[in-house]
């Protein structure tokens, strides 16, 4: 049910003929029940819009001090949303002017290159229910992963397209995504931290 609402509200958007695009996106199966500790510690969730076109893609900027946001709302409204990267305190909310076009959603996990050349990972994966999870992973610089994926959407929220990440001091991420949990789609911001920073990091490589 909670995916027919979603392509319902896609549908109001007049742009039905992408919806398959989404079917594949970054999908990567995972287990994310064994208990095993993540490397990524999980900080605060903040929705920074509750009317968002999932389809108007979105662009994600460090600044100094801030992190600047742009995506589109419903009838080509573009909007700049500025926050602050470690608590998410949003600093500015402001129309642009028009949005970009519509276009098909990215199908590509999102990488961010940290200190100690880590890697965050952000992508979507299919749940039970067959609706659409963001999931982060942290990666070693060697390849190997560290520690276990982590959920980072709400447990309700069907996530459109893959997420987009950016650091501004290669510890702190910002990662947002458009979901619904009806007929309207948020854009969501979550505050990601890498758990270990220091060398000691590399001991929970599984190679």
């Amino acid at each position: 049910m909670q995916t027919a609402l979603k392509w319902a509200a896609i549908a109001s958007f007049g742009l039905g003929g992408c919806a398959a695009a989404n079917g594949d996106a970054g999908s990567r199966p995972v287990d994310l029940g064994r208990g095993e500790a993540s490397a990524v510690r999980v900080g605060g969730t903040r929705i920074l819009d509750a009317h968002v076109n999932p389809m108007v893609p979105v662009h994600m900027a460090a600044e100094r001090g801030s992190v600047a946001v742009t995506f589109g709302q419903p009838g080509r409204r573009g909007v700049v949303a500025r926050l602050d990267p470690s608590s998410l305190q949003l600093l500015s909310h402001e129309q642009t002017g028009r949005s970009e076009p519509p276009a098909a959603p990215s199908t590509e996990a999102s990488h961010v290159v940290l200190g100690g050349g880590r890697i965050l990972v952000c992508w979507t994966e299919d749940s039970a229910d067959g609706s659409r999870h963001a999931v982060a992973q942290l990666w070693a610089a060697n390849g190997s992963r560290l520690g276990a994926p982590v959920l980072i959407s709400p447990p309700d929220a069907d996530v459109f397209g893959a997420p987009n990440a950016v650091s501004v001091d290669g510890r702190h991420v910002v990662v947002t995504f458009a979901s619904s949990t009806g007929q309207s789609f948020d854009l969501t911001a979550v505050a990601l931290e890498d758990a270990e920073p220091s060398g000691e990091s590399n001991q929970m490589a599984r190679r």
